[in-house]
């Protein structure tokens, strides 16, 4: 309708980390990006830059998993968006990929990993829980979050937008300095926007592990 005032919206920007060294046994928490995920970083911020007004009140700023490859890749975005600060959450970290026994014999879909057991699936929705109670809520005003997290994370917040079991996770590609974007209605309805949206990334700088 002509003249209508825009609605009420929490827009939630997931970004995935970009390509990074496994570097002998030092593991998650310690792996930093490589010099082709620094340049999807950048390139990652360029575009973030396009579409998000960091200007505007509504912009709630960038926030960042702990670990290395993530917040490595949020630090380099911010340097091209003009944002001097990134606030680091410790629940936006990687998330173990969840297999429960129906998928177990479809190494198509689990990608040939074990079932998981109570307690990891427990502490996986405990996570997946303590991000979507931060970052999706009703919004009493227009409000933007980018998020730089992990792929299994990512898919799994997707999933719940979707109402979809996180065992759906292994349907959904997720691309390195991929973009999805979430949106939260007054109404508590939830729209997937755009999901791993590598548009700004050549085909050259595309990745995925």
């Amino acid at each position: 309708m002509p003249g209508a005032a825009e609605p009420l919206v929490t827009r939630i920007l997931l970004v995935r980390h970009g390509h990074y060294e496994r570097v002998g046994e030092l593991g998650d928490t310690v792996w930093g990006l490589s010099t082709l995920g620094r340049r999807q970083a950048a390139r990652t911020g360029r575009r973030l830059q396009q579409i998000v007004d960091i200007h505007e009140s509504s912009f709630e700023g960038l926030y960042s998993s702990p670990w290395p490859r993530a917040l490595q890749t949020a630090e380099i975005a911010s340097h091209e968006l003009g944002v001097d600060r990134v606030t680091v959450k410790p629940y936006l970290h990687e998330s173990i990929p969840l297999v429960d026994a129906p998928l177990a014999e479809d190494s198509v879909i689990n990608h040939g990993l074990p079932v998981t057991s109570p307690e990891d699936h427990a502490n996986t929705v405990r996570q997946v829980t303590r991000v979507r109670e931060r970052f999706f809520h009703s919004p009493r005003q227009r409000s933007t979050y980018v998020l730089f997290s992990h792929g299994n994370l990512i898919r799994y917040l997707v999933a719940g937008t979707l109402n979809l079991p996180f065992e759906a996770w292994g349907r959904l590609d997720c691309t390195h300095c991929g973009i999805t974007e979430i949106r939260v209605f007054s109404d508590g309805y939830e729209a997937l926007v755009r999901y791993n949206d590598a548009g700004h990334l050549p085909p050259s700088l595309l990745t995925n592990s």
